[in-house]
């Protein structure tokens, strides 16, 4: 038996029971697919499920306001890629009767879709010979054919991919790439592998070297951005300002808590508007309180602050590449739905 019958083999008996995998239907999986990620399965089934219940195919997400999706996809951070998924949606009901088409070239041009979730939708929706690659596949492969190379690498994700095509069952490519992701989620673990559990053991390198600990090689060479910054809370008849700006850092096309970074040294990339500088320029702002958040590479520090105001005194029409709207604080979470929002809401409640 080669290690593709044997992996296959192990899968269809140690396989999870999970929701998104009932079905083989495109929709389900490009879902489940994104959500996974950058979360982890035991977190991200509820919102799944929740997810799914609301918008059940495409035409549904395809008809949804953008404000709706984000709602729906709170607790699961990256908010781009929930408004990427209802233009994708919009982009397949337009272009495509509201269904994925199974071309790899042609799902590649659906917004927000890359190489892997591409190829997950055409290998487990259609049977299609399309390899994935994320990092529990990365992870089994290197192992697998003792790969000495940094995986962060992009010139190591070619080669991986490579490994990956070549080492696909063509006889059922979707469940051979869910068997690999399980196998790295399960048992290929980064830190302790079970191997005496691993189908592939016989005839992974890497397992007979003795130098499973070794591999793979990760080497990080993204460097961690700190910066530090305030919120600000503006109330005006016990409601609170949201505001939307389109050339922002983090939060793009939603509309959020106004911060703003405002070190000297600031780099342009993260100085703040002309509102936010207004902002920054207030009196009587009042320091609540202040906490740690993490937005990909970047560790920022936030102030909270706030202040009660007037509309006019913020001349808010002054600013044409603003949008504004004022929300009761018990609907912040729903109308900004980050974790920055509970974050802020919290100090806030805390300092009453």
């Amino acid at each position: 038996m080669n290690p593709q019958e044997s992996l296959l083999n192990w899968y269809l008996l140690n396989k999870r029971d999970l929701s998104f995998r009932k079905s083989k239907k495109a929709y389900f999986i490009w879902i489940s697919e994104v959500m996974l990620q950058q979360t982890r399965v035991a977190a991200m089934l509820p919102l799944y499920e929740s997810f799914v219940q609301k918008f059940p195919n495409i035409e549904s997400l395809a008809n949804a306001a953008e404000e709706e999706v984000l709602s729906a996809w709170k607790g699961l951070g990256y908010y781009t890629r929930a408004r990427n998924l209802r233009k994708a949606a919009i982009y397949l009901v337009q272009n495509y009767n509201g269904k994925f088409p199974k071309d790899l070239a042609q799902v590649l041009k659906v917004p927000g879709i890359g190489p892997y979730t591409a190829r997950a939708i055409l290998s487990i929706a259609y049977d299609l010979p399309f390899a994935v690659l994320d990092g529990n596949v990365k992870r089994v492969l290197s192992r697998f054919y003792f790969f000495e190379k940094n995986i962060l690498s992009s010139k190591s994700n070619d080669e991986l991919q490579t490994f990956a095509d070549s080492f696909l069952n063509f006889q059922s490519p979707g469940d051979h790439n869910q068997a690999v992701m399980e196998l790295g989620a399960n048992i290929c673990l980064p830190e302790n592998p079970k191997c005496n559990q691993c189908p592939l053991q016989k005839n992974c390198k890497s397992f007979l070297l003795g130098k499973t600990k070794e591999i793979p090689i990760r080497v990080k060479t993204e460097r961690k951005i700190d910066l530090a910054g305030k919120i600000f809370c503006i109330f005006s008849s016990e409601k609170i300002l949201l505001i939307q700006e389109q050339n922002v850092r983090f939060l793009k096309g939603m509309f959020y808590l106004p911060y703003g970074f405002f070190e000297e040294n600031v780099s342009i990339e993260y100085s703040p508007s002309p509102f936010l500088v207004s902002l920054g320029n207030l009196k009587g702002l009042f320091p609540k309180g202040n906490f740690r958040h993490s937005i990909t590479h970047h560790k920022l520090l936030m102030e909270v602050v706030s202040v009660h105001l007037e509309p006019k005194i913020l001349r808010l029409e002054t600013f044409p590449d603003l949008n504004f709207k004022w929300v009761p604080l018990d609907r912040l979470e729903e109308e900004f739905p980050s974790s920055l929002a509970t974050k802020t809401k919290k100090i806030l409640l805390s300092s009453l």
